[in-house]
């Protein structure tokens, strides 16, 4: 009788011979950042870390949250590394001057697609992905591409399109939810052996029953199951502290979903609008959770070294601060993969993270 070896070394081989069975489940080979250091960290688990390659990542949120600026600068992000950028816009929102204002080059390998359905989508995406796959099959070292669709809420169906031309005001009787679920279905399935990397924006909508533990907002079904990691965000105004004038946004984060490290941490990172967002908002008070920075007095400094700052030089550290929360966070989770850490124990846990006020880290000392 033949042993479990001879068994699964003869079943991974017709695996191999099956058309369109993969036999390898790698982790992303890449990551896009946020813009901030801490959303990355409560997102992926890596204040370096952020997008994954070969998943896709939905900015959830209210009108104003930041959705748009928030998928701006992963494109941002991605062309620094070299990536192709589709745009597909239903929004009207993500106009050149906009995008260059964030930083991104709208003039090379960046492609715009204006878009009205659902059908829409489908078409201009498939195709690039069809063509990308001609291209450059399912090598990891192909070029990289990120896919932005924003938004999902503002597509509308053939049916609804169909009633419009009609002069119909009339339901397309739940066919958008339906049809949005499917396509990104089949966008997961397309893009996950790619190095192609996609984010979706999408609204949220109020509970009506706070007692289903769905929390104030609710994240449509045709968005929650298909995306790897979901952002939700809300706004808060940023005023400034001479003359109380609203300044820009205050912009919070949840990592609703994520599989790359724990859920429902969040960060509160500040959005001047003459500025933007400043990469190191919430850095300074998670490096205190974690033990790496202590404060005495008005003067604060790294654990286990004699020098300390004022807020004029906290720039001067920012890299030796993130290496180190970094390095402290890994060997936690190392030594500890399944620890029950008590909540009031921030010096050891990430989870601190889901209990911050942030402040933006250039002001955190004043």
């Amino acid at each position: 009788m033949a042993g479990k070896t001879d068994f699964l070394k003869s079943f991974k081989k017709e695996l191999d011979d099956m058309e369109g069975i993969g036999t390898s489940a790698h982790p992303p080979r890449y990551w896009y950042s946020t813009g901030n250091f801490v959303l990355n960290k409560i997102i992926s688990g890596s204040f370096y870390k952020g997008i994954p390659q070969g998943r896709v990542t939905n900015f959830a949120g209210s009108a104003g949250a930041g959705k748009s600026f928030l998928a701006a600068n992963c494109i941002r992000a991605a062309q620094q590394a070299g990536a192709m950028v589709l745009v597909v816009d239903s929004e009207n929102s993500l106009d050149d001057e906009f995008m260059t204002k964030i930083g991104v080059d709208t003039t090379s390998d960046y492609t715009y697609a204006d878009v009205v359905t659902i059908n829409d989508v489908a078409r201009v995406v498939s195709r690039f992905l069809k063509g990308y796959k001609d291209a450059f099959g399912t090598d990891p070292t192909a070029p990289q591409a990120l896919i932005l669709i924003d938004s999902l809420d503002m597509l509308i169906t053939e049916t609804e399109q169909d009633h419009y031309e009609k002069g119909v005001q009339k339901g397309d009787q739940g066919q958008k939810n339906k049809q949005l679920k499917q396509m990104l279905r089949t966008f997961v399935q397309d893009i996950k052996r790619l190095n192609v990397t996609m984010v979706v924006t999408s609204q949220v909508y109020k509970n009506q029953d706070v007692l289903n533990g769905e929390g104030l907002w609710i994240i449509s079904d045709a968005v929650k199951y298909s995306a790897s990691q979901i952002v939700l965000l809300s706004k808060l105004k940023l005023k400034d502290k001479t003359d109380n004038a609203v300044s820009g946004i205050r912009m919070k984060a949840e990592g609703n979903k994520t599989r790359f490290t724990k859920p429902f941490q969040t960060v509160v990172v500040e959005v001047p609008y003459e500025t933007g967002m400043d990469p190191y908002s919430g850095l300074l008070e998670t490096a205190i959770e974690l033990g790496v920075v202590e404060k005495k007095g008005s003067r604060y400094s790294i654990v286990g070294e004699a020098d300390s700052w004022y807020s004029k030089d906290i720039a001067t550290f920012a890299e030796k601060i993130l290496l180190s929360c970094e390095a402290k966070t890994n060997a936690f989770l190392k030594a500890n993969p399944d620890a029950e850490v008590d909540e009031d124990d921030l010096a050891a846990s990430e989870e601190g993270l889901s209990k911050k006020k942030s402040k933006k880290f250039s002001k955190a000392t004043e």
